[in-house]
């Protein structure tokens, strides 16, 4: 009977489901640039507004836009590297976030920006926690791109961090210590 319970305790201790709890928070970002290569103009336009998060899965929303300018950059070829780097404000919490952009241009127009996804970095939030990771996205342009503008909304990933492990081991064994407490008397 004793390694029933034992094992009762251990599987309910370590299959604590999460509820689903959406919350409503507001949030704004920062924009980023403009910035230039050649004859092109790569920039982030800064938005607010409010987001709908759960608090025990990931959401993924979009939180700025990207807005890409091509010119004409006749015979030239490079690359450059961006730092992308503006301010989140989550349910009243600010944290920067940085992207690394990488910037190739090349004859005859083929113009790309890819933007690498970011490290999470943890949002303690009086609504709930999560680990905000900027998502990758590309820009690509050609010829018949010169003179237009193109934009496209960036997304974030707000993942819920997992439970501490050691919290879960200190739970069952404090229900195990209860348990063989109370068979000892």
């Amino acid at each position: 009977m004793y390694k029933t319970l034992v094992m009762i305790a251990l599987c309910a201790a370590f299959s604590i489901a999460a509820e689903a709890d959406p919350v409503t928070v507001g949030f704004s970002t920062t924009g980023a640039g403009p910035f230039n290569f050649q004859a092109d103009t790569f920039s982030l336009i800064g938005q607010a507004g409010f987001i709908v998060l759960d608090t025990a899965t990931s959401t993924t929303a979009n939180i700025n836009t990207a807005v890409f300018f091509t010119g004409d950059s006749g015979s030239f070829s490079g690359t450059q590297t961006l730092f992308l780097t503006y301010a989140l404000t989550l349910d009243g919490i600010t944290h920067d976030l940085t992207q690394m952009a990488t910037w190739t241009v090349s004859p005859p127009l083929d113009t790309f920006i890819t933007v690498s996804a970011s490290s999470p970095v943890l949002f303690d939030t009086p609504s709930g926690m999560w680990n905000v990771r900027l998502g990758a996205y590309s820009f690509s342009a050609v010829p018949s791109d010169i003179g237009s503008t193109q934009d496209m909304p960036t997304p974030a990933d707000f993942e819920v961090p997992e439970p501490n492990a050691m919290e879960l081991l200190g739970s069952s064994l404090l229900i195990v210590g209860a348990l063989l407490k109370k068979r000892a008397c």
